[in-house]
């Protein structure tokens, strides 16, 4: 009697569930996780026949699932409660940091991304513009000792040797991250470093160059928030992970920031309208746009070819040159070879963490 009661009552929560769906409008992005939800697919005989509409499907109900939010917060507090070490691709690791697990990485677009950057670099060296490749290890390599025991994590320190076996000018910044391991170098609730640990990668970017960096103390310090929680909190909706603190460093306050080819000019790199809102990281560059320029002071045009990482590490270096220009890969459709020239590049860098380099399929196109 007792197992047709669970029975039934499971079988009025699944019809409650397909009804408040069918009820509820689908949405388009999530806020709470910062990403777009799967839009209902198209069916195809082509899309059935290879298994892709099913996948579409299932991640369709996943994504749209009424309450959702509310659903992982039950699943993330259950599985805590079974004395569950991970959730959702998330590590509750220690000193309340969530980080985000990557147990393997993409080898097979790694190696095609190495390739494209190598022929980027030695197209742009016989032009004379040195160019310099720093891939960033995430939390789960730098604060190893922080993470459950035993966890599994990929090696991603050897993505860096390959890159440099591949003759790559690579910037490692791996010693200089475990150095100040102790520091507050990464959020405990998002995926990206934090300024300060942006900085200690400048410094060493700085040094690799021949130069000697400017101490931190050089650098106002603004606190723009206190209560950030960002992606990997998103991931598991955890109710007792602490906040985070997002800090601002700027020498000038001011520069002439013009995004995607003037399209929307301004005069910060702080967009701080994000700073209400649920992705308050966005504050840094006007989020993920396909170019940037922010002018300066100093000498020289650099380039930055990167991914959301930079977005804080930038905020070192735009006075160090006359103009700093970025460019997403993923959203930029031209010829960085051609913009390199077109803009009179004299020194270009490629920063991306790690795994978004072993996965972002727009990194091959740099080499055109």
């Amino acid at each position: 009697m007792r197992n047709k009661i669970i029975t039934i009552l499971f079988c009025l929560l699944l019809l409650a569930g397909v009804a408040a769906h069918l009820l509820t409008p689908d949405r388009y992005y999530s806020e709470n996780e910062k990403r777009t939800l799967q839009r209902l697919p198209a069916a195809s005989w082509t899309a059935i026949s290879s298994g892709k509409f099913g996948d579409e499907i299932e991640d369709y109900l996943a994504d749209q699932f009424p309450a959702r939010d509310d659903w992982v917060t039950v699943k993330t507090l259950m599985e805590r409660a079974m004395g569950k070490r991970e959730s959702g691709g998330v590590y509750f690791a220690a000193d309340g940091y969530l980080i985000e697990t990557h147990k393997s990485l993409n080898s097979r677009q790694l190696v095609a991304n190495v390739a494209a950057v190598k022929a980027l670099q030695d197209a742009l060296v016989g032009n004379g513009v040195p160019l310099r490749l720093m891939l960033i290890p995430t939390a789960g390599t730098i604060l190893r000792e922080k993470l459950p025991l035993y966890a599994p994590e990929a090696d991603q320190h050897a993505v860096i040797r390959y890159a440099g076996e591949q003759g790559l000018n690579v910037v490692d910044v791996t010693d200089a991250l475990r150095a100040h391991g102790d520091e507050y170098i990464f959020y405990r609730t998002d995926h990206h470093w934090t300024s300060l640990g942006a900085y200690y990668a400048y410094a060493t970017w700085m040094q690799a160059k021949g130069e000697s960096p400017d101490p931190l103390s050089a650098w106002t310090v603004e606190q723009l928030c206190d209560n950030f929680q960002g992606t990997t909190y998103a991931k598991v909706n955890y109710p007792f992970a602490p906040c985070d603190v997002i800090d601002a460093y700027y020498k000038t306050e001011t520069h002439r920031v013009d995004y995607n080819g003037g399209r929307y000019v301004t005069g910060s790199i702080y967009e701080r309208k994000f700073l209400d809102g649920s992705d308050q990281y966005a504050t840094f560059l006007n989020s993920n746009q396909a170019t940037t320029m922010v002018g300066g002071e100093g000498e020289g045009r650099l380039l930055i070819l990167k991914d959301s990482y930079a977005n804080c590490f930038a905020q070192f270096c735009v006075d160090d040159y006359e103009e700093t220009h970025l460019i997403n890969m993923r959203f930029f459709r031209g010829s960085v070879q051609a913009y390199a020239e077109e803009h009179d590049i004299t020194e270009v860098l490629v920063l991306y963490n790690i795994p978004n380099f072993a996965e972002d399929t727009g990194i091959t196109s740099c080499g055109k």
